[in-house]
């Protein structure tokens, strides 16, 4: 899995979570806390493994809410052009 235009994403923080800029686009989400970490940990290089070790213990539910949540994202910005396989 990559992010595509990975050059032109932007992350920047914010008191609820994060926001993620495609830079060429112009689009943006608003990213709730794990999601923010699901993105950082995109952004890193690393995969959804990866992403599910970071979220777990940060929401209810543990590895299993985890891994929906990340697979959620994860789908929603493929289906957004941001993520590609």
């Amino acid at each position: 899995m990559k992010l595509r235009n990975r050059k032109h994403l932007v992350v920047t923080d914010t008191d609820y979570g994060a926001v993620l800029l495609d830079t060429k686009s112009g689009e943006y989400w608003q990213l709730n806390p794990p999601g923010a970490v699901i993105v950082q940990t995109l952004l890193d290089g690393e995969g959804p493994d990866e992403a599910i070790q970071r979220v777990t213990g940060r929401v209810d539910g543990g590895t299993e809410r985890a891994t929906a949540d990340v697979h959620a994202l994860i789908e929603a910005m493929r289906s957004a052009g941001v993520v590609e396989k």
